[in-house]
């Protein structure tokens, strides 16, 4: 069987090599294990007890352990080099191509690191969130420091082990995205960076603002739940394969896509777009991990392509259309549904536009599209210097407050709202980049839907959505993890990931809403 892509053709593997057939058993029960660890840490970002994390630390341990042992069975190796050799003939399939990529990929990767790492890794992730949960609330970066140095030091370990040409932290940017590294990000940021910081000032020096002020009310937690639901539904995310619950930092996670996909929000009683965007970011992930191919499911297959693809699904989904007038003609009713006493007389442009004010703020997942990457610009450069042994941890508060007060003019209060403020870093480094790449990806999807559909506006100003959900399933999501990232965005538009497309929509956006051009 033949995978046909674009056209929602088969998406299979071969039936016709019993080595396909014993791969996928071993692959079922890695899927299997990994599902058992996504879901324990679920409950421990969202139910788990206060002093129960010392024994999570152990549990999750020991399945990591088991689960490496069964990644790095040396059976495991030589079926895979053995298909390796001829999984290009005719008689396999794209998604039997995909795997052995895939699964070669991992198993390399996964030989390199020895068990008692794998379990070190492990302990330290859990105690480091729950330190994290703990430094956060107290807004006290010392009591983290140490543990943040333990994973500084294991996440230095890996990148030795993994090897690289250029610089450790290029070791670490491809796990989440093959092939990246520092210089080619560099390259691809660099015209981010200008737009950002150009489109900054020229909005500050015009003097024009925008109306913030039905954003800020009262909003009860129960009904702020209930809008994010009755907005997930409407887009498509569907709750008889998934569940919103709350957690310290808003995440999405999965436990067999396309049939077990979870995300979280968190609630600001004071400031509605905290949950609602938020909900619209995370059901982005959520709706590709719902759209990837039944047949994927328990393989390394059932996923996004990468963390860049995936945050390009949560960013065009919370900004191109979540944050478009357009987009909220269509679904506004339900907001004014759930709160008619804040909404009841603000109209639907003067909600829209104060979705997209622009202001420098502190908290990353609360910035605004054009501010948004330079927040991820200063991430990115203080995990390269960590990593690259440029910088201490001890050091990290000042320098991160440095950063913002260059690139955005303002300074944290408290490490709470400043270097504390990201649960990335209890877990390893080279993630934050992919937010920026993510946008990048979606600028160019979403010009694509808007050549694909000319009447694009209209249609959503319906309260449709349907159509956008129904070409992405086809052109992107189904085919999960069987393509690498630059071949999954040329195949959905035509071209190599291109940043200008990011430039274009976002000048041209904002120059809109603050009226540069008068």
């Amino acid at each position: 069987m033949t995978l046909t892509t674009n056209t929602m053709g088969t998406i299979d593997f071969t039936s016709s090599d019993e080595r396909i057939g014993e791969l996928l058993q071993r692959q079922h029960e890695i899927a299997d294990l990994s599902a058992l660890g996504a879901l324990a840490e679920w409950d421990q970002h969202t139910a788990m007890p206060g002093e129960a994390g010392e024994a999570r630390m152990h549990q999750m341990a020991t399945l990591q352990g088991a689960l490496h042992e069964r990644a790095t069975d040396p059976r495991l190796g030589e079926v895979l080099h053995a298909l390796n050799e001829v999984v290009e003939q005719p008689r396999f399939t794209e998604a039997d191509r995909g795997l052995v990529r895939q699964s070669l990929r991992s198993y390399e990767q996964a030989t390199k690191l020895p068990r008692t790492l794998v379990e070190e890794m492990e302990r330290v992730k859990v105690a480091s969130t729950e330190a994290w949960i703990t430094a956060r609330q107290r807004s006290d970066f010392a009591s983290f420091a140490p543990w943040l140095q333990r994973t500084v030091t294991l996440q230095r370990e890996v990148a030795d082990r993994f090897g690289y040409k250029e610089s450790r932290y290029d070791a670490l940017l491809d796990i989440y995205e093959q092939g990246l590294t520092t210089s080619k990000l560099v390259q691809l940021f660099e015209p981010v960076r200008t737009t950002s910081k150009t489109l900054l000032q020229r909005i500050q020096e015009s003097g024009h603002t925008v109306d913030t002020s039905s954003l800020y009310g009262n909003f009860s937690a129960k009904q702020q739940e209930q809008l994010c639901q009755k907005i997930l539904k409407s887009i498509g995310y569907d709750f008889s394969r998934g569940q919103m619950l709350i957690s310290a930092h808003p995440f999405t996670t999965s436990f067999g896509s396309p049939i077990d996909v979870r995300l979280t929000v968190r609630y600001n009683e004071r400031y509605l777009p905290m949950s609602l965007m938020a909900a619209l970011h995370e059901g982005g992930h959520g709706l590709y991990e719902q759209g990837v191919a039944r047949s994927l499911l328990r393989t390394s297959l059932a996923g996004g392509a990468s963390l860049g693809v995936h945050e390009s699904e949560s960013r065009l989904w919370e900004n191109a259309l979540g944050r478009s007038e357009s987009f909220w003609q269509g679904k506004y009713h339900i907001v004014q549904e759930v709160f008619p006493e804040q909404f009841g007389n603000v109209d639907v442009a003067t909600f829209a536009r104060a979705l997209n004010s622009v202001q420098p703020s502190l908290i990353r997942v609360e910035a605004d599209e054009v501010t948004y990457n330079l927040h991820i610009l200063i991430r990115f450069e203080l995990e390269k210097a960590l990593i690259n042994g440029d910088i201490t941890v001890e050091s990290l508060p000042e320098q991160w407050n440095a950063k913002y007060r260059e690139y955005l003019g303002i300074e944290p209060d408290k490490d709470a709202n400043g270097v504390l403020q990201d649960v990335h870093w209890t877990s390893g480094f080279g993630y934050f980049p992919t937010y920026t790449l993510g946008n990048l990806y979606a600028a160019q999807i979403f010009a694509t839907l808007r050549q694909t559909f000319p009447d694009l506006d209209e249609r959503l100003a319906t309260g449709d959505t349907t159509f956008v959900l129904d070409w992405l399933r086809e052109h992107l999501y189904a085919t999960g993890a069987i393509y690498q990232p630059e071949e999954v965005i040329r195949r959905a538009t035509g071209e190599k990931p291109d940043p200008q497309y990011f430039v274009r929509y976002l000048t041209e956006k904002f120059e809109r809403v603050y009226d540069l051009n008068s």
